[in-house]
């Protein structure tokens, strides 16, 4: 320690030397002193002057003058120079002095990190606490001024903690393009490595045609993908979304602009995982018959855009698992049906499309839920009282929430009624809901396209 306190030393004293003779040095009185250059013939230089007034012997003393003046600004130019000299010595010192102060300072708060609780830190509780610097969104952008990416931008440590923490990259949002798939596969195939084998949340925006890199995208993630949403605007037959070998898969969610039997077929053939199922942007004709669906039969929750209200019957019958759908009606009521018992189904949520139309009506008229616990409905008109009621007392189910969206006018001499039927039934009215379009298009998830940080 002694002998680097002496280096120490010895490398300050030849800069402080320099520092205190250049101090001594202008301490001393520096003015520069500017001579008197003025001479009779100083006035005859201007524009005004008559030149040819002056005699010959008057030209002599001029080049005389002329001669000294020259001498006078070689010397004075020989002095900037020597100072710009000492100047740029000066200057190259200082960056050297400001480089050493930066290395310096450098060792100083590796040193003192050294002795931080948070780099004394285990690797697992650091890990712990970079879970909770992860955005809240269900999908990641892989944009590297956000978590996780930029976790990896600290410094080497918390790069290889972060990298080294699964959990951390198995979510994300993938923007799928033909003009620039070579950088969205290189990041997204990045950014999944580091997930190891954790179970995958992926988010693909589908544009373009090609559909070849885009299958080459998902297929090593097959085994590990549990939750898919999909946003496209056409669906082609042998398109990415056509692979069926998804085994881990209980979630899935569609944005689609309009209806394609080959969705439908592509949805059946899913494995029987799956658990939930939204499809949002689109009416959905589910089909007959239900035996050739089995996947149907597994579902627990589902949200979806019908066609006439016989359609949401239909759903009920073929996933008798169900304890949670939301269903958007476009059209109205086609037919009536034949009574039905859901035992299962403890969340309804119910929207018309086509106001007026009396959608729902033949479905409270024949539908029995035993085990309602929830049911929210908007834009049903006019709101059919009568059946509703019969209803209530038909399923006899322990009903904690009836919610009154926009679109149903219910009175108060009514909701009374609901509430002498279920006395323990909290009934809202709140017209601030999701409406029929709020529930049809739901929310897509965040664009990001920026793989800076992987």
């Amino acid at each position: 320690m002694e002998g680097m306190a002496a280096n120490s030393k010895a490398d300050f004293s030849p800069v402080s030397d320099i520092i205190r003779a250049l101090q001594d040095i202008l301490a001393r009185p520096t003015q520069v002193t500017i001579p008197d250059l003025e001479t009779p013939y100083f006035q005859a230089s201007s524009p005004d002057a008559n030149i040819s007034a002056i005699e010959l012997k008057d030209r002599t003393v001029i080049d005389v003058i002329s001669t000294e003046r020259q001498q006078q600004l070689d010397v004075v130019v020989h002095e900037i120079s020597g100072l710009q000299t000492v100047m740029d010595s000066i200057n190259n010192l200082h960056q050297q002095l400001s480089k050493k102060k930066d290395k310096i300072t450098q060792s100083m708060n590796s040193h003192q990190r050294l002795a931080s609780a948070l780099w004394r830190f285990p690797t697992e509780v650091l890990s712990y606490i970079f879970m909770y610097c992860l955005p809240e969104d269900k999908y990641l952008s892989p944009m590297s001024n956000l978590a996780p990416a930029l976790l990896t931008r600290i410094c080497r440590r918390w790069r290889d903690v972060a990298v080294g923490t699964p959990v951390l990259w198995c979510r994300l949002f993938v923007d799928v393009y033909d003009r620039g798939w070579q950088k969205t596969a290189f990041g997204c195939d990045s950014w999944l490595k580091r997930s190891q084998q954790c179970p995958l949340s992926l988010a693909v925006k589908y544009v373009g045609h090609d559909t070849t890199n885009q299958r080459s995208l998902l297929r090593p993630y097959m085994s590990q993908i549990s939750s898919l949403c999909i946003c496209f605007s056409s669906f082609y037959p042998d398109g990415p979304f056509m692979l069926t070998d998804f085994i881990a898969l209980q979630e899935l969610t569609i944005h689609h602009s309009h209806h394609d039997p080959a969705l439908v077929q592509w949805i059946s053939r899913l494995p029987l995982t799956l658990r939930s199922l939204k499809l949002l942007g689109m009416w959905f004709d589910i089909g007959e018959p239900p035996s050739s669906k089995p996947v149907w039969s597994h579902l627990t929750n589902v949200h979806i855009v019908v066609y006439r209200d016989s359609k949401v019957l239909f759903l009920l019958r073929l996933c008798p698992n169900l304890s949670s759908l939301t269903a958007c009606v476009t059209l109205g009521t086609l037919q009536a049906q034949m009574p039905f018992t859901h035992t299962k189904l403890q969340y309804l949520r119910i929207a018309d499309g086509n106001m007026h139309a009396g959608s729902f009506h033949c479905l409270f008229d024949v539908l029995s839920l035993p085990n309602l616990r929830v049911l929210e409905a908007s834009e049903i008109v006019p709101w059919p009282h009568e059946k509703f009621k019969d209803f209530l007392a038909r399923s006899n189910c322990p009903l904690e929430s009836l919610i009154f969206g926009v679109g149903v006018w219910a009175t108060d001499e009514e909701r009374a009624e609901y509430s002498a039927l279920i006395p323990s039934m909290e009934v809202i009215v709140d017209h601030k809901r999701p409406n029929y379009r709020d529930l049809m298009l739901a929310s897509t998830p965040n664009d990001g396209n920026d793989d800076g940080g992987l």
